[in-house]
């Protein structure tokens, strides 16, 4: 039994079921990962998060995984962010940290401000959604939310630090699952 045989039961626990995924295939070629689909049990939110991420071993001390929350009717721009900031990170081999900012130097997605992520702990989930523990509770994976941000946040975050930003969204309330959000820097 794999030491992550627990990886789909946690998801669905925690953001829900698995609609689908899709193949390791792209372009002809073997990306490395599967880009899974889930859809929050209110039907209001879907997470799209990678699956086979963990299998490239540099630089943490976890296996990790990387997903992204979305408004249900924003799921394709969901998917281009984990798959971006995915290709990127099988690319080069790396890991993500939390507080990690993964920028474009113009917007990523089209139609909004948004040019990259934030590396965090899920914002609206338990804080035991971002470790998988094996039987015996001792982690095996770590669980990355990539939180969309604008340039101007990247720069708040770059200058002031990553709670200079955190402050701002909450102070203004920001939906961090909306794509379309304007900049709160």
């Amino acid at each position: 039994m794999s030491r992550f045989s627990g990886f789909p039961a946690h998801v669905e626990k925690y953001v829900g079921p698995v609609r689908g995924a899709d193949s390791r295939e792209a372009d002809g070629r073997d990306r490395g990962y599967h880009l899974v689909y889930c859809d929050h049990r209110d039907g209001s939110y879907v997470s799209v998060l990678t699956s086979g991420l963990r299998e490239h071993l540099a630089g943490a001390p976890l296996p990790q995984e990387v997903l992204c929350t979305v408004h249900a009717d924003q799921e394709r721009y969901g998917r281009h962010l984990t798959a971006v900031i995915a290709e990127l990170l099988t690319e080069s081999r790396s890991r993500v940290g939390y507080g990690a900012l993964i920028m474009n130097d113009r917007a990523l997605l089209p139609d909004t401000e948004i040019a990259g992520a934030l590396a965090a702990p899920h914002p609206y989930l338990a804080d035991d959604f971002d470790v998988l523990l094996d039987a015996d509770g001792a982690p095996v994976l770590q669980l990355i939310t990539l939180l969309p941000i604008t340039r101007g946040e990247s720069q708040l975050v770059a200058r002031y630090g990553r709670d200079a930003l955190y402050d701002r969204w909450e102070q203004r309330h920001v939906d961090l699952t909306d794509i379309h959000r304007p900049s709160a820097a």
